[in-house]
């Protein structure tokens, strides 16, 4: 097929001219909205086996495509003809507030920011990380014996964000600047979420737009500050990084990243490791096994050379992510004429993924409903039937840069949470699942913990 140039992809309309290729719409404007929210795997499915692994499909707004199975994920993601806008995916959710953020990028601007978060995600970086993370997780979790309805969603989420703003802002929790930018993050995260999108009085676009304009005056406010210290939070790194030609990389392009890493990696990690207390708190025998390994290493906190002794923490969370992935839907638009799965794919169409049905397939998981670690265990290794059957965290270029942290900071809660406690879900839990503005269960997953002695 001809292949039609588009330099300024930027500039053009999305394509709907999709006639030629099988699928409907659903409702007019909010197309399958309603029914995604309410099941997205069931949604997906029937769009599967109505229509096959490529098909028309709307959310709110925009027509496309929706794309289903590794092969086309792995065609995505790698995207050697680089053929896929993540820019112009996203330019109507994410980039509704995280315009200019790494994973709004593309291509060659890709790999020239990424460069920014170079030195912030080395061995020596990390370090120092852990080094702050493990005391304050300590603080963030010794009472939780004494809390009679012990809700671990919003336990955690505060903890992480407590964590976020040390870590990666070098604000202490108790810095009126650190809870303001808290509440920002949160409304920007409730923003995402609404259908208005003009900035009216009450409406949750507009405070989601108050919380962006906070957090660029306040990180803007601190760069020549932390160009001119020895600080070693993220954003510190950011601010010190530089171009090849030894240019600090500009205010607007620092701002961008590290607000979007905030969101990023505070609320995935916070829906990732609630999934998985929900099925170890169903299963004890698991919840054993992630405690002694945990015993096995006698310490009170983890040291970076710690982390390679906890395989099976590390394939708990990846097992929580395949059932329940924290981002349910990633998206693309097309930058030229192409070919998706035998169809001829006009430029600047939207295209969807859905990373939770791929990791639900029955052709690549054994009994895929079941949460069982011992799939990514010799000799059964699952995820090894195809490299893109699971992407947790993406793949490719855009494969998540923060995914080591987010592994650390796994290993190191698990670590002293199941060292001190033993836990159960609460009896009225509720096995509901809701899909945004956060994967998450909808009861916000009510546990009893037990305090136990440490060995």
């Amino acid at each position: 097929m001809a292949i039609v140039a588009n330099d300024n992809y930027r500039e053009q309309p999305d394509n709907t001219k999709l006639d030629h290729i099988p699928g409907d719409y659903g409702l007019p404007v909010l197309g399958y909205t309603i029914p995604l929210v309410k099941d997205l795997h069931a949604t997906i499915d029937r769009q599967y086996q109505r229509f096959g692994a490529v098909s028309r499909f709307r959310l709110i707004g925009p027509k496309g495509l929706m794309l289903i199975g590794p092969d086309l994920y792995k065609q995505v993601m790698l995207d050697t003809d680089k053929n896929f806008s993540a820019e112009m995916g996203y330019m109507g959710s994410l980039g509704r507030f995280y315009k200019g953020a790494l994973l709004l990028r593309d291509h060659d601007e890709h790999r020239f920011q990424r460069r920014i978060m170079q030195s912030a995600f080395k061995n020596d970086a990390m370090k120092g990380y852990i080094a702050t993370m493990g005391p304050m997780i300590a603080e963030g979790i010794s009472n939780w014996d004494t809390i009679d309805d012990l809700r671990f969603f919003p336990a955690i989420k505060q903890l992480l964000l407590d964590v976020a703003a040390e870590i990666f802002v070098g604000l202490d929790a108790d810095d009126e600047r650190a809870q303001k930018l808290n509440t920002a993050f949160l409304d920007i995260a409730n923003g995402l979420m609404g259908i208005v999108r003009l900035e009216l009085p009450g409406t949750l676009h507009r405070k989601g737009k108050i919380g962006e304009r906070y957090l660029k005056s306040l990180f803007g406010g601190l760069i020549n500050e932390r160009r001119l210290a020895s600080k070693t939070d993220t954003f510190s790194y950011f601010c010190r990084e530089k171009t090849e030609e030894g240019e600090y990389f500009s205010d607007q392009d620092i701002i961008a990243h590290i607000s979007f890493l905030l969101f990023a990696a505070h609320d995935t990690t916070t829906s990732a490791l609630t999934h998985l207390l929900y099925y170890l708190g169903q299963d004890m025998d698991v919840q054993q096994r992630l405690r002694d390994e945990a015993n096995a290493v006698d310490k009170p906190f983890l040291d970076y050379e710690d982390l390679e002794k906890m395989p099976l923490m590390e394939i708990a969370i990846k097992e929580a992510l395949r059932l329940h992935p924290s981002v349910m839907m990633m998206q693309r638009r097309t930058i030229k004429d192409c070919e998706i799965g035998g169809y001829k794919v006009p430029a600047n169409t939207n295209v969807w993924m859905a990373p939770q049905h791929v990791h639900r397939m029955s052709e690549y998981w054994d009994e895929p409903l079941k949460f069982d670690i011992d799939r990514w265990l010799e000799p059964r290794n699952e995820h090894k039937r195809h490299n893109f059957s699971w992407v947790g965290f993406g793949g490719g270029a855009h494969k998540c840069i923060g995914m080591h942290f987010a592994l650390m900071q796994v290993k190191n809660f698990l670590h002293q949470f199941l060292r001190q406690y033993e836990f159960r879900l609460a009896d009225n839990f509720s096995s509901k699942m809701q899909t945004v503005p956060l994967p998450k269960l909808v009861d916000d997953l009510p546990i009893v913990v037990k305090r136990i002695a440490v060995k």
